[in-house]
C-alpha cells in the first residue's frame, strides 16, 4: 500500500520542498513521513488533507497512528461517489436480507441483551459496522 502521505501530497501535485514549505515544516520531515519514519502532527495532517482536498486523511491517518482508533474505526477508502453509493445500498439491503427489520428491536426491546441473544446481537452489530463503513465512505468520496 502506497504511503498515506505521499498519497496526500501526490493529490496536491506538490514536490517535497512546496508541500514542506506550505506545511511549515522541513523538507526532511515530510521525506521521513513518506518513509514511515515519523508521523506527522496532527495539526499537519489536516493541513495536508486542506491542501491536498483529501479529507479522508485524517481517518488513515488517525487509524495509522493509534492501535484504539485502528480497533474501533473503520478502514475507509477514497471511492468515486457512484461507487460509494452503490456500496452503502448493497450494505443495507444485505443487512436488512441478514436480520429482518425487526430483530434488533426484539433484542434491545427489555433494555438488556440476555446471554443467549448475545450471539445475534453481536452477528448484527458487526454487520451494521459494514453499514458505518459505507456511509463514511460517502462523506469521503472524490465528488468531483
Amino acid at each position: 500500500m502506497e504511503n498515506i502521505y505521499f498519497t496526500a501530497r501526490r493529490a496536491a501535485g506538490l514536490s517535497q520542498e512546496r508541500w514542506a514549505e506550505l506545511l511549515g515544516v522541513s523538507p526532511e520531515a515530510v521525506s521521513q513521513y513518506e518513509r514511515d519514519i515519523i508521523l506527522p502532527s496532527d495539526r499537519v495532517v489536516l493541513t495536508m488533507a486542506d491542501l491536498a482536498d483529501l479529507q479522508v486523511l485524517g481517518i488513515w491517518h488517525l487509524r495509522k497512528k493509534s492501535e484504539i482508533a485502528a480497533r474501533e474505526l473503520p478502514p475507509v477508502e477514497r471511492l468515486p461517489l457512484p461507487l460509494a453509493v452503490v456500496q452503502l445500498l448493497d450494505a443495507i439491503r444485505s443487512f436488512s436480507e441478514a436480520h429482518g427489520e425487526d430483530e434488533l428491536l426484539r433484542i434491545a426491546a427489555d433494555g438488556r441483551v440476555d446471554p443467549e441473544e448475545e450471539p445475534r446481537f453481536r452477528a448484527v452489530v458487526r454487520d451494521l459496522d459494514g453499514i458505518v463503513r459505507a456511509a463514511m465512505q460517502i462523506d469521503y468520496a472524490e465528488k468531483g
